[in-house]
């Protein structure tokens, strides 16, 4: 098992970032004031967490305590009513109630809308893991570069990244991770499972595109949720 662990982690490492989170992206935000959720067009099912495998013992003991916290925070967080109006909600830069890049893969001749993406969040239908419908599935590995990898893009710039196409790992990278707190793992997790679902970056615009937006949607909302669990914090 351990044998398996390790060549699979060799291949994450040795092959093209397919989909990736970079620093110094921020998210656009900005929503509909007057957007009326059309429950007839979504799918209200409940979708849950379940974290399935973690190696993260590169980080200290109290960031893996904000990691275990963050994993916790996301059911409630995507299941919420405000992370819900928020993603239906959303408008781009131009105006428009849609995300930049708003289909599947490569697949532009189905343009999604924002209710046509949130029920893609919530089917939860991750392409190596075919068979988990309405569930996040979690596999995690925290990576710590060594000192003849940190001169690389990845080790420098990378906050994380996957390969959805064939594999179910998110990658993460021990640089940032080492000094998150849970609402920013909330949106990194967030983000790259997003790429999980089939929601690639494009060359224009990463900033209103689904990852980069619902991450931080996912963020904000996670910190609402630990300030109403932990008020004397804040």
């Amino acid at each position: 098992m351990k044998r398996l662990f390790v060549l699979a982690m060799t291949w994450l490492l040795t092959s093209p970032a397919f989909a990736t989170m970079h620093d110094g992206v921020e998210a656009y935000l900005d929503f509909d004031p007057n957007y009326v959720v059309p429950r007839e067009k979504l799918d209200e099912s409940y979708l849950r967490v379940v974290p399935e495998e973690t190696h993260y013992s590169v980080l200290s003991i109290g960031q893996q305590a904000k990691f275990e916290l963050a994993v916790s925070l996301l059911e409630e967080t995507l299941n919420s009513e405000e992370f819900k109006h928020k993603v239906l909600s959303y408008r781009r830069s131009d105006g428009k109630r849609l995300f930049q890049k708003n289909y599947l893969w490569n697949n532009k001749a189905e343009r999604l809308s924002n209710e046509d993406i949130y029920n893609v969040l919530m089917r939860g239908d991750e392409a190596a893991l075919p068979g988990t419908y309405g569930e996040m599935n979690i596999y995690s590995w925290i990576k710590k570069c060594s000192w003849w990898e940190r001169a690389g893009i990845w080790c420098r710039k990378v906050i994380g990244s996957t390969n959805p196409s064939s594999s179910e790992w998110i990658k993460i990278n021990y640089k940032f991770y080492s000094k998150y707190s849970a609402p920013q793992m909330v949106n990194n997790l967030v983000h790259e499972w997003i790429h999980l679902l089939g929601f690639l970056h494009g060359e224009e615009n990463m900033r209103e595109e689904a990852p980069y937006v619902i991450g931080r949607i996912a963020q904000e909302v996670s910190e609402r949720i630990l300030k109403e669990r932990t008020p004397a914090l804040y």
